[in-house]
Order: structure tokens, then C-alpha cells, then sequence
């Protein structure tokens, strides 16, 4: 599962989808230390992975054990095509940061800002 993990951050979209292949698809909503491939993908700024992880029914709204989702992880992090992605899914945009701040109010690149609109 490391290897995954490590494939998944880094967009080694070949080896990711090889791997979801041979273990099967429920692999992709598969707890690893408290957070889901799709957090580590959004965290990352893989696009790519998140389409692909998504396609095969990764929860999109999941939170992890933080109470945090994909699209907040992506927008804390300032990943503009991630959370176009995830909003293209999607993702609810509605969430919340776990202190209770809206998403807007979460990011800082006007980008950002404005896909959340």
C-alpha cells in the first residue's frame, strides 16, 4: 500500500491504475493512516489521479480523520486544477474547514476563490 500511496502523490497514473487492477477497485476507499488515496491525490495537486480514483468509485466527499475532504485538502494547498477537477466530480463545495470556515474563507489564490463562487 505504501508504494500506491507514494504512486498516487507523485501522478504515476500507470502504476495507480495498475495497482487498482490487481487489488481491485475497493482499493481506492482504503483507509491508510487515517486519510484515503483521494486526500493524498488532492493534497498533490494529481488531477489526473483524482479522475482516475474517482472513475473508479473513490468517495469524493469523504473526510478523513481530521474531518477534512478532498477539495479542502486541494484548497488548502492551492491546487487550482485539483479542485476544478473535484468541482467537475462533484465535490461538495459546501463543506467546511474543521474550525467551521467556509471554503472561500480557506483559500488564498484568487483561483481558488473563484472556481468556489
Amino acid at each position: 500500500m505504501t508504494s500506491f500511496i507514494w504512486d498516487v502523490k507523485n501522478g504515476q497514473i500507470n502504476d495507480v491504475q495498475k495497482f487498482v487492477e490487481e487489488k481491485g477497485t475497493d482499493i481506492v476507499n482504503q483507509e491508510v493512516e487515517g486519510r484515503y488515496p483521494l486526500h493524498f491525490a488532492a493534497d498533490y495537486g494529481q488531477s489526473q489521479v483524482i479522475e482516475y480514483l474517482v472513475s473508479k468509485g473513490a468517495n469524493i466527499n469523504q473526510k478523513d480523520k481530521h474531518n477534512i475532504t478532498p477539495l479542502l485538502a486541494a484548497v488548502w494547498e492551492g491546487h487550482v486544477s485539483s479542485v476544478e477537477t473535484l468541482l467537475k466530480l462533484g465535490a461538495d463545495k459546501t463543506v467546511t474547514s474543521p474550525d467551521g470556515q467556509s471554503l472561500i474563507e480557506c483559500a488564498e489564490k484568487e483561483d481558488v476563490k473563484a472556481l468556489l463562487k
